[in-house]
Formats: structure tokens, C-alpha cells, sequence
């Protein structure tokens, strides 16, 4: 504590600046752009369930590298094709 000699400084209360890795953060706020993307995965036959593609969609908001979660998706989708 100061004697008045100098104010006490207030914490730095500015918001965060959001992340700006990738457009994903926002799509559960916005249900026209979920629906819309639900249809261009059924559209181009991502072979993704409702649950899965919302699960895809959930770790990409989390901030997962899409290249990454994309590779595990494909690999996880062969190995189910072969054992099916």
C-alpha cells in the first residue's frame, strides 16, 4: 500500500481478444450456420453420424487443429470400414 505517493493501479479489466486460429468458435451460437454445415456433410458423404459430426464440431471450437481431428476422423472411418 502506498502512502498517496502514487494511486493504486487498477487491474487490466480489457475483455481477450479472441483467438483467431480459425472461424470455429462461434458455431453453437449460430444455428442457421450448424444447420447449413450438417447439410454440406451429408451432402458431400462425410459417412459422419449427427452425434460425431457435432462432436467434430465441438473440438474444433476447443481450439483441435482441424488438420489433425480430420486425420484421426478418416483414420478411425478405415478401420471401421474394415472390420465391417
Amino acid at each position: 500500500m502506498s502512502q498517496g505517493t502514487e494511486p493504486d493501479k487498477a487491474p487490466d479489466l480489457k475483455p481477450r481478444a479472441q483467438p483467431t486460429t480459425g472461424s470455429f468458435l462461434c458455431l453453437h451460437t449460430s444455428p442457421p450456420l450448424h444447420i447449413a454445415l450438417h447439410g454440406m456433410s451429408a451432402l458431400i458423404n462425410s459417412r459422419l453420424s449427427k452425434t460425431a459430426f457435432d462432436l467434430c464440431l465441438e473440438l474444433l471450437e476447443a481450439g483441435v487443429n482441424a488438420q489433425a481431428l480430420a486425420q484421426v476422423v478418416l483414420h478411425v472411418l478405415d478401420v471401421k470400414s474394415k472390420t465391417f
